[in-house]
């Protein structure tokens, strides 16, 4: 028995390593196209490159991290003692690793040490620690599991991995969850009796019928409802489900308080979206502004205080597009891609280059370098950020490589994820032909060179051949007119007008120029080159030509209504009401109107147009706009 026991496990091994070792050579593999062309001295060639190892997506367990691929595959890094990172071991990394047999997955979740994804028909696969069922499928009754195992019996639009415990959104409004619930984790109204009893069959959360998102944190979970208001269950200790209970105090050391029901957020009413940490939580509300409860050692609460709260505050200073809880700091994205964070700073969580130890209670200073970023998540005590570009940088607690740089050493500010991101062109011979960061490579000798992309650890390559004879250049040029502003852009690229209004192209190019008005400003049409109209201006170059793009201040009405008997004048001239009630003046004119009553009567204030009082009315104008002036009748004498 033990021998056949043997081969088998030898079996198993075996037919592992055959899948990491596939799943890793197609995620080397990057397809340059067009194969083999061949354009002329002077001529250009844009090439694209597919399969790449760019990221679309990233979110942090406690101790790793792991992100979603452009192919649906899935890589993670950092902690492995219960092999969340999902790749058949239980070793760290320190560079992202393939999850064994993970591809076309739609999104990924990370908890506290097991990792989930979601693929597009909605089925759920699991991996990592299963102390309490928290992977979701009653035939996997080990500890843990280091690659992926089917949640059964779940379709899902949505799965959010909490420390020991994992919830979904069916797609009908409601909630399930299942794994750890000693504090009321699954949100049934039960209790288990130990943090490791397993319950790993999906349970309907209590009362909640029309939840858009979700969230987990590390022994709680919140969701988000359609009318904005936002339910919490699970662990209250420190305040994180925001019901205004009284909290204890001292503020104990770890979770005791269970709420196995889902209890409303006070005064939240408009969320748009929602993010958990470990011991707090935070939603973005629909005018912008970013509140948080729960606990706030070292300030991660981010409103100038360390008390923990069991009711939402405003975080002071920022109005976030993506927020990145963590355990005891919190990050926010920025609507100009940049990103701030707060709370605790003993291993460089801030990301700014702040010194060790230190703490900041409201968003500090910028994280250093990071400007595109479009998503971000946090761990216990690190950050990532996604950037445009498909890279990702991170920052942090880096004891296990949870950063990804390939070191093991703590990172005060962004440090770049090996072998993820965008793609670094090169071309073999740069007498024959050069290329640009963009893919766009130009002949400039007779003769053959190869074209090659790298993405990581990835690469791809074709063959360019470059013939002797030239092709004229020509310039296309675009001038702006008029009293207002706007840009011209062209594609294929080489005017951004602004900054570029003339460009070099190869005899022949079709050329589309595209005309954006400024926020104040209407574009009137194109003369030159053959264009005209309002739409884009599509010509095919074959000669230097010149293009002009018209640009006019945007008008708006300023409107006088009148209640009782008065004249209301304008200066800049325009309204003599009375006579003329109403004109129009380029946006961003300031207009001061001036009421005079009538005799027997007195000017009683102004309301509309942001005016008041008795003064004069002055209106910055931004849009169209109506005053009224009030007028009361004083009577005879």
């Amino acid at each position: 028995m033990n021998r056949k026991t043997n081969v088998l496990v030898l079996l198993a091994a075996f037919t592992l390593v055959c899948v990491l070792a596939k799943d890793e050579a197609a995620a080397q593999a990057i397809t340059v196209t067009p194969a083999n062309p061949t354009i002329s001295v002077g001529q250009t060639r844009l090439f694209t490159a597919t399969g790449v190892g760019a990221a679309t997506a990233v979110d942090l367990g406690a101790f790793y991290s792991c992100a979603l691929l452009q192919d649906g595959t899935v890589r993670c890094w950092g902690d492995n003692s219960t092999g969340e990172l999902g790749d058949g071991t239980t070793t760290n990394a320190s560079t992202p690793v393939a999850v064994a047999g993970i591809s076309g997955a739609a999104t990924v979740t990370a908890g506290g040490f097991h990792t989930c994804v979601r693929f597009p028909d909605g089925t759920i696969q699991c991996w990592g620690r299963n102390n309490a069922g928290q992977l979701g499928d009653p035939a996997t009754t080990a500890f843990q599991s280091p690659t992926p195992v089917r949640v059964a019996g779940l379709t899902a639009t949505a799965v959010t991995a909490g420390g020991f415990h994992t919830c979904a959104l069916p797609g009908d409004g409601t909630v399930s969850c299942w794994g750890q619930n000693d504090l009321g984790q699954l949100g049934n109204g039960t209790v288990s009796p130990t943090a490791d009893t397993p319950n790993p069959t999906p349970v309907t959360v209590s009362g909640i019928t029309t939840a858009v998102a979700i969230s987990a944190g590390g022994w709680y979970t919140c969701a988000l409802l359609q009318d904005g208001t936002v339910r919490c269950w699970g662990d209250n200790t420190y305040g994180q489900l925001g019901n205004g209970a009284v909290l204890l105090s001292p503020s104990p050391q770890s979770p005791i308080t269970p709420t196995p029901s889902p209890v409303a957020v006070s005064g939240i009413t408009s969320a748009v979206a929602i993010e958990a940490g470990v011991f707090h939580m935070c939603a973005i509300l629909r005018d912008g502004s970013l509140q948080c409860w729960g606990r706030n050692d070292e300030g991660r609460l981010g409103n100038g205080s360390t008390a923990n709260s069991s009711t939402p505050v405003t975080v002071n200073g920022v109005a976030p597009a993506a927020i990145a809880p963590g355990a005891e700091h919190s990050c926010a994205i920025l609507r100009d891609g940049t990103m701030r964070c707060w709370g605790d700073n003993n291993f460089g969580q801030l990301g700014n280059g702040s010194p060790q130890g230190s703490t900041s209670t409201t968003p500090s200073a910028p994280v250093t370098g990071i400007t595109t970023a479009i998503a971000a998540s946090s761990g216990a005590e690190h950050t990532c950020a996604l950037l445009q570009d498909g890279s990702l940088r991170c920052w942090g607690r880096n004891v296990d490589g949870r950063i990804g740089d390939g070191t093991t050493t703590n990172a005060f500010t962004p440090v770049a994820v090996t072998g993820l991101g965008g793609v670094t062109w090169t071309s073999s011979d740069t007498t024959v032909a050069t290329i640009d960061a963009n893919g766009l490579a130009t002949g400039r000798g007779a003769g053959t060179t190869t074209i090659t992309a790298t993405s990581g650890s990835r690469s791809g390559s074709t063959t360019l051949t470059v013939s002797g004879n030239s092709v004229p250049r020509l310039t296309l040029s675009v001038v702006r007119e008029g009293t207002g502003s706007g840009t011209v852009t062209s594609n294929p690229a080489g005017i951004n007008c602004g900054t570029a209004c003339a460009a070099s192209y190869d005899s022949g190019t079709v050329v589309t120029l595209t005309a954006t008005p400024a926020a104040n400003a209407t574009f009137d049409g194109w003369t030159g080159g053959g264009c005209s109209g309002t739409g884009p201006c599509t010509l095919t170059l074959t000669a230097n030509t010149t293009v002009t793009a018209s640009f006019s201040v945007r008008p708006f009405t300023l409107s006088v209504n009148r209640d009782g008997s008065g004249t209301v004048t304008s200066n800049p001239p325009g309204i003599n009401c009375g006579n003329t009630c109403s004109a129009s003046y380029n946006s961003g004119t300031q207009v001061t109107l001036t009421a005079v009553p009538d005799f027997l009567w007195a000017f009683a204030g102004w309301s509309g147009g942001g005016c008041s009082g008795t003064g004069r009315c002055t209106v910055t104008m931004t849009a169209n706009t109506t005053v009224t002036a009030r007028f009361a009748f004083l009577g005879l004498f």
